[in-house]
């Protein structure tokens, strides 16, 4: 599988390239109590397609390298609902970035680490990026060695909400609550 950790980037006290599950951030914020994620979420609320946009290279850890999401009016629609619900409890979201889903999230240990992953997964066939007309992103989740065609994902369907304590590392977060759509 594809591995873009260089040798001396897989030091167990560097906290770059962490495993986690793969997901749609919709908001980060700071809550003084735990909340519900029934606040959060509409009753109603039906499952979200989620289209690939394209591939950002961020300049910060929690924005290290993402994919953007299209802004579908329903996936915007729960993110709206989300962010009203901050509001109404005087809570802020601590990045403006946000529909996105992080690829790898990482420190750079040199200038320009981030922008050098970016082109890897690009010329090894990881993500295809077509731009000029309509956009066309895919990431392709093979393993390895596969043909130059494969069934490549544009997008998935989300099926969840989780509402996630990321006051630790990234391996250590703790999922506090999950729902279906």
């Amino acid at each position: 599988s594809f591995d873009p950790r260089p040798p001396h980037g897989r030091s167990s006290h560097s906290r770059s390239y962490p495993r986690f599950d793969p997901h749609i951030t919709l908001a980060t914020f700071w809550c003084p109590h735990r909340p519900s994620i029934f606040q959060f979420v509409p009753t109603g609320a039906k499952t979200t397609p989620v289209q690939f946009e394209s591939m950002k290279v961020g300049d910060d850890f929690l924005n290290s390298l993402t994919i953007v999401a299209a802004k579908s009016s329903e996936l915007m629609g729960l993110r709206d609902s989300v962010m009203d619900h901050m509001k109404e409890n005087f809570m802020r979201a601590s990045s403006p970035s946000f529909p996105h889903m992080s690829l790898f999230y990482l420190d750079e240990s040199f200038k320009g680490e981030r922008s050098l992953l970016r082109k890897q997964l690009l010329e090894t066939g990881r993500v295809h990026e077509k731009t000029g007309g309509e956009a066309n992103f895919t990431l392709n989740c093979t393993v390895d060695g596969a043909g130059p065609y494969f069934d490549a994902m544009k997008g998935f369907e989300g099926m969840e909400i989780w509402l996630v304590d990321i006051t630790e590392g990234v391996e250590d977060w703790v999922v506090l609550d999950r729902r279906d759509l």
